[in-house]
């Protein structure tokens, strides 16, 4: 099944007003792979993965997850949103919940758990992320990156398909950035399916399976990370590269 696309983005057009956010964006990642989306601020790239879990409707083409067409009917969308995990780069966690009440949340309402069984899922994932003894802490009690990190767990506890990580390392101080990045290899070898939006090239380069590289709403280039850092085809590449490592 390793050649089995779980999303697949057909002539995808977007628009904010006159602005063309996304232009005719053919886009597939096969099951099990990592992708990691990269480009200038503005190129699209955090529209792209939005548009995956239909937080952001498309204007035209078709957007496919594990074989469903996500805007065919409402039902579609509902279930898709269930088994595609989303990381933000805010967080976005419940500041009057426990860190276990925030795993838990989803679990009991979108996939009808028990409150016994969410709760033994949010402790395992919790000690996944290395954060067990923050169980009944709340989010104001957290770092940046670990709370980043119960985001990732909150994501794994819906048995997500599929895992979109938008930038999860851009608000962080640098010193959590690595015990983020770590918790993401980890899934990486788990074999999940993930597209990562990020800044980080050093995970780009050790983790993706591919790259995909934008910029002003198209996919300049797509290649793995040895073609990509070592030999970039387009100029535009080469320009990001040579202004992105040379920091």
């Amino acid at each position: 099944m390793q050649n089995k696309k779980m999303i697949d983005m057909i002539k995808i057009d977007k628009y904010y007003g006159d602005f063309h956010v996304l232009k005719d964006i053919d886009f597939n990642v096969k099951q099990g792979e990592i992708v990691v989306v990269c480009g200038p601020s503005g190129s699209g790239k955090s529209t792209l993965i939005r548009c995956i879990n239909g937080l952001e409707e498309i204007d035209s083409g078709d957007i496919l997850v594990d074989g469903v067409n996500i805007w065919e009917s409402k039902k579609n969308l509902q279930d898709i949103r269930a088994e595609v995990g989303m990381v933000f780069q805010h967080f976005n966690l419940f500041p009057h919940l426990t860190i276990t009440e925030n795993i838990t949340i989803a679990q009991t309402l979108v996939k009808n758990a028990s409150k016994e069984e969410a709760a033994t899922t949010a402790i395992e994932l919790l000690k996944k992320v290395k954060l067990e003894d923050k169980a009944t802490a709340y989010p104001a009690d957290l770092s940046g990156g670990q709370k980043q990190r119960v985001a990732i767990a909150r994501s794994l506890a819906m048995k997500p398909k599929v895992l979109l990580f938008d930038e999860p390392t851009s608000a962080l101080d640098p010193e959590t950035i690595g015990d983020v990045l770590e918790v993401m290899k980890e899934l990486a070898r788990e074999n999940y399916t993930i597209v990562c939006v990020t800044h980080e090239m050093g995970f780009a380069k050790e983790v993706g399976n591919r790259i995909v590289f934008m910029d002003h709403g198209t996919i300049v280039e797509e290649n793995t990370p040895d073609e990509f850092f070592n030999n970039p085809k387009s100029p535009r590449a080469k320009q990001f590269l040579n202004e992105i490592l040379s920091h």
